[in-house]
């Protein structure tokens, strides 16, 4: 037994060394064809130093046959005197994983990713936009800003409520029940999935969480953050022009026994069927997150959103225990985290992985998209922070390897504007443009809010937006 626990080290050791002169030989082509090229060599880093060993390049070769049949040898050694084959270190099958990543097989691409904050319908839009016959329909709120929603290669947003039809009864605080038109009305703004794990995903009880992803089905559109079934996947994956994301949702649970949102007990069915984290105990969720960040991979993610609906309403910085679960996120893996849920904005961050090796996007929080928190009506934060909201858009670079990184960060900052036309109807203005808004729009009494918003939303996210940038430039 001694003899072969030996002989199994020294395979791991030379086996080690191999996998070293092939990522050496591999990286010193790629440099020489760099300088055929025109371009500047890149340093090749490498856990061993051939000055060190005495290798020279004439002998990287020799080098590296010997160890093939050194290797090969001990192979068959260890096999003889084990009576079995031996398999790689756990460590060798992410090297090799490595290798395979730094293989030119995937395209060189660049492309870009956007994210908005919660749309959510209190009771003026129930009761305002209704026709003679009572159909619904909310585009004209999105026409100012589709042209934003639509420019980036993939959109994302909060839709927050349920969809229990008619016969329920449409609903706005403190039961979000919204007619199905929202949803159309929000992928026609250019939205290309919508999340759902929401405090207020349960408002209409089990009958109206199914009913909400068989509207969603039937009218095609893509969501995740709930499912039907515990077979379905619980994140999405998306191929945006040759680069594989992954998006996953989740919303904090309230106190009670099994799984609550928003007060309201889930059927132990359907807790299974919502992402959702208990802050009480929180390990069960890193575990859970750590293995669908590696089942995401799996199934080809090459970058990882992820939204949180969590934090604590109605206050402009992240709590301690967001901090923590930031972080946490970081270390397994995630590369874009959008938080949501406390009505206003919180700050843009950049955090680095505990180990070094990569750092991750953060806004604790983008703030209402769309809903009727007015400051004259916010008792909890008569600021005017609830009327504004933020779109995220994060540019990706693939390279040939399959790394996928950001290489920049931008925000457009929004307002919620309400007017009155035969009830209280609204319009979500991009503020990139406040000096010229009333040429741009028609609007004459906006100019001066907007210019507020905008300056609410710069002086809480600025300092982090410059952050990002400086982190992630190209």
């Amino acid at each position: 037994m001694k003899i072969k626990e030996v002989l199994e080290e020294l395979f791991y050791r030379i086996d080690d060394l191999f996998v070293d002169l092939r990522f050496f030989l591999r990286e010193s082509k790629k440099n020489r064809e760099r300088t055929k090229k025109g371009l500047s060599r890149r340093p090749v880093h490498n856990q061993i130093n051939l000055k060190k060993l005495g290798v020279g390049a004439a002998g990287i070769l020799v080098c590296f046959l010997a160890v093939f049949l050194i290797v090969t040898g001990i192979r068959k050694g260890i096999s003889a005197v084990s009576g079995r084959q031996i398999s790689a270190k756990p460590e060798q099958i992410v090297m090799s994983e490595t290798e395979k990543m730094t293989e030119e097989t995937y395209p060189e691409q660049d492309i870009t990713i956007g994210s908005t904050g919660c749309m959510l319908l209190h009771s003026p839009f129930i009761s305002s936009y209704p026709d003679a016959q009572g159909n619904y329909d909310f585009s004209s709120v999105y026409q100012y800003i589709t042209p934003y929603y639509s420019e980036p290669d993939f959109m994302t947003c909060e839709f927050e409520g349920s969809l229990s039809g008619p016969e329920a009864g449409y609903y706005g605080y403190p039961t979000f029940r919204s007619p199905d038109a929202i949803i159309e009305n929000i992928r026609d703004s250019g939205v290309d999935l919508q999340m759902l794990a929401t405090n207020h995903i349960y408002d209409a009880w089990s009958d109206g969480f199914h009913r909400t992803m068989d509207v969603y089905e039937e009218k095609g559109i893509a969501y995740t953050g709930i499912r039907k079934n515990t077979d379905e996947k619980p994140y999405y994956i998306a191929d945006i022009k040759g680069v594989t994301v992954g998006f996953i949702d989740y919303v904090y649970e309230t106190p009670g026994e099994g799984t609550n949102l928003n007060g309201l007990k889930l059927t132990a069915e359907d807790g299974e069927l919502v992402n959702s984290f208990s802050y009480d105990d929180l390990q069960p969720f890193y575990d859970e997150m750590s293995g669908r960040i590696r089942e995401m991979k799996e199934d080809g993610a090459r970058f990882i959103v992820l939204n949180l609906h969590w934090g604590t309403e109605y206050q402009l910085t992240e709590s301690s225990v967001q901090d923590e679960i930031a972080q946490k996120m970081c270390d397994l893996g995630v590369d874009a985290l959008i938080g949501g849920h406390p009505h206003c904005e919180q700050p843009i961050d950049v955090l680095n992985a505990e180990d070094g090796s990569r750092k991750m996007f953060c806004i604790y929080s983008v703030g209402n998209a769309l809903s009727n928190q007015r400051t004259y009506l916010m008792n909890e934060m008569p600021t005017g922070h609830t009327e504004d909201g933020v779109m995220v858009t994060l540019t990706l670079h693939q390279e040939k390897n399959g790394i996928v990184r950001i290489t920049s960060v931008d925000i457009l900052p929004t307002w919620v504007y309400r007017f009155q036309e035969n009830g209280s109807k609204y319009y979500i203005l991009p503020l990139d443009d406040v000096d010229h808004l009333e040429e741009l729009t028609g609007l004459t009494d906006a100019v001066s809010d907007a210019r507020a918003s905008y300056e609410r939303t710069m002086e809480e996210l600025g300092p982090g937006l410059e952050k990002a940038r400086q982190a992630f430039h190209k």
